[in-house]
């Protein structure tokens, strides 16, 4: 009796001891439960600038060095995740991850990654022809 009594006391020692990263573990696993649901959560100031740099995400043409300079409070690059799996799968650089992203999210809203005009049949577009 006495040996459960001293281990339930050990378990909640140990829980207290290590609190912060019990928090932090079940809150990835409800993020990615809820991802595996198709649920996308909020953003939040997790991340920041200097961790997407360090993860290679910036490039001359995307640079975010300036970020840290001028000390922006935005938590970082939103959706780094899927651009880090492009780039991953696809053995890409950071520019061509982003614009393979976009052209993806482009074409699944019905527009031309090309022209940037929408795809639907009943568009109609006023705009200056080149008839001379």
């Amino acid at each position: 009796m006495w040996i459960f009594i001293l281990l339930f006391i050990l378990l909640i020692v140990l829980g207290f001891i290590f609190r912060r990263k019990l928090v932090d573990l079940a809150s990835k696993a409800a993020d990615q439960t809820n991802r595996f649901l198709g649920y996308h959560l909020l953003p939040t100031n997790i991340g920041s600038f200097e961790d997407d740099i360090e993860d290679g995400l910036t490039s001359s043409q995307f640079d975010l060095t300036n970020n840290l300079t001028e000390q922006e409070t935005r938590a970082g690059l939103k959706d780094k995740e899927e651009i880090l799996k492009i780039m991953k799968r696809q053995n890409v650089s950071f520019d061509q991850a982003r614009l393979i992203r976009q052209q993806k999210l482009l074409k699944k809203n019905n527009i031309d990654p090309a022209t940037g005009l929408p795809l639907d049949p009943k568009f109609v577009s006023f705009g200056s022809s080149s008839a001379s």
